[in-house]
Order: structure tokens, then C-alpha cells, then sequence
């Protein structure tokens, strides 16, 4: 292990999982929910049907990470759930294009920000072996 210069004094800021993750900062969770509703407003306001599809994303998201953490093998885990979330990206934002495309810019940066939010590693069942 390398111990950088004042490495002990920033200690509760290193996972200990594994320590060249950081824990999530809960300021970090305000602002990332923040954003979120920044989108989420103005998306329902020019279209109804963007509640409908970004609670449809979400729910399809959290299946992907459930689904996911019944791997039991950590390498396939998260390539599982990163192949699937970004393939669940791309059909996403084809059928919101196709079938609402006056939302397709909030769906797209909503979508975004769901899948660079969430740490896939936080679902692994065996986080010993990271």
C-alpha cells in the first residue's frame, strides 16, 4: 500500500472495502438529487409522459443491479451490469426519440445522470474480493 503526505489525517474519507474508492459524500447525494429534480420538473412540464418514462427507467435500472447482484463471480457482475445498463441507455433514448421526441433532451441527460450516479460496486455480493 502507498501512503501519500497527510494520508492518515484524510482517513474518513477512504473506503474501507477498498481504499482507492471513496465514500460517497452525502452532499453529494443532495446535489445529484437536485439535478435530478432540475431535470425532472421541466421535462414533466413540456410532457406528461416523461414521469411515466424516467420511473420506467428507474425501475429497469434497479432490476439490471438486482439481477446483477445474484452473480456471484464479481469480474461478470459488473460487466453484466455496465453492458446492460448502457444497452438499457440506448433502447431508452431510441424509444423516447421515436415516440416523444420534444422530451428527448431532459430523457437523455436524465438517463445520464442515472447511470454515472449509481456505483455498481456498491450491489457486488462479495465486496471482500475488490
Amino acid at each position: 500500500m502507498i501512503y501519500f503526505y497527510n494520508c492518515h489525517q484524510q482517513s474518513n474519507k477512504i473506503n474501507p472495502i477498498n481504499p482507492r474508492l471513496k465514500k460517497t459524500n452525502p452532499q453529494s447525494k443532495i446535489i445529484i438529487a437536485s439535478i435530478c429534480l432540475l431535470i425532472f420538473v421541466p421535462g414533466a412540464l413540456v410532457n406528461p409522459l416523461f414521469i411515466l418514462i424516467a420511473f420506467c427507467y428507474a425501475a429497469s435500472i434497479s432490476s439490471v443491479y438486482y439481477f446483477g447482484s445474484k452473480i456471484k463471480d464479481i469480474t461478470l457482475n459488473i460487466g453484466y451490469i455496465w453492458l446492460s445498463k448502457w444497452a438499457l441507455f440506448v433502447i431508452s433514448l431510441v424509444l423516447t426519440g421515436t415516440y416523444a421526441p420534444d422530451i428527448f433532451l431532459y430523457a437523455m441527460t436524465l438517463f445520464v445522470l442515472f447511470n454515472i450516479s449509481v456505483n455498481p460496486v456498491s450491489f457486488t455480493p462479495n465486496k471482500k474480493a475488490l
